[in-house]
């Protein structure tokens, strides 16, 4: 169920709806899954004192890269936000590669992890924040409607919580990438808290709500087939609550 909300100040909103999951869950085994970008604004604003040694934390998705300034888990552990979880004796799956590890060795280590999470953590739940790209892509999951079948085959498996591929690097800098899947977004993630924010998103979100699209051509329209979705936006789109 995808709910937007549209105000002002999203990234306050979307900072407590994060803050108040923790909280209600504080007793709960979780998963607490982060997208990179401008998903990282929400976390100076989460009461990180909601974390502690019941929680694991890691990335939504990966740059296959050995670049810290583009690897999202890197990036992640430069915030205040890691220290303080860390301080709280957070769990960690670090997704990043090892020294001279191919990608796929990377994928098939990064899936064994969720894998082995989900398997000792039977009542567990997950939480992930998550963005909207201009181009319509959620997660590390790229538009490519030229290709249908090809998308299908990468993103909807259902034996697989982490898929890894190459893309043209004329259609993204990052051309090496892992992500969750579709299929694990729908299936494992029980709270989704999302923030868009800018005039450049306006057209990827009114795809996203719009009641005929393609998933190629708009990933972030998996957001209406997950459990519960809130979506945080300062852009006036159909369907929002203010």
């Amino acid at each position: 169920m995808l709910t937007v909300f549209t105000s002002t100040n999203p990234v306050t909103n979307a900072a407590r709806r994060l803050t108040t999951l923790l909280r209600e869950h504080k007793d709960d085994d979780a998963l607490l899954l982060l997208s990179g970008g401008s998903a990282f604004e929400l976390l100076p604003h989460v009461d990180t004192t909601t974390l502690s040694d019941r929680v694991t934390l890691s990335v939504l998705d990966e740059r296959y890269t050995y670049n810290e300034h583009a690897s999202n888990f890197s990036q992640l552990t430069q915030t205040p936000f890691f220290e303080h979880a860390q301080k709280q004796h957070v769990s960690l799956i670090d997704p990043r590669p090892r020294e001279e590890e191919k990608l796929h060795d990377t994928v098939r280590r990064y899936d064994l992890a969720l894998k082995h999470w989900h398997i000792t953590h039977h009542n567990g739940i997950v939480i992930a924040t998550m963005g909207v790209g201009t181009d319509g892509h959620t997660s590390g999951i790229l538009p490519n409607p030229e290709n249908p079948e090809t998308f299908s085959h990468l993103f909807t498996d259902t034996h697989t919580c982490i898929r890894g591929y190459h893309v043209d690097p004329r259609k993204n800098p990052h051309p090496d990438r892992m992500t969750t899947t579709l299929t694990y977004l729908q299936r494992r993630v029980q709270y989704a808290v999302v923030y868009a924010v800018g005039d450049t998103k306006r057209d990827a979100l009114m795809a996203l709500v719009a009641e005929e699209g393609s998933i190629e051509k708009t990933p972030a329209r998996v957001l209406r087939s997950m459990q519960d979705v809130s979506l945080y936006t300062d852009q006036q789109v159909r369907g929002e609550k203010t």
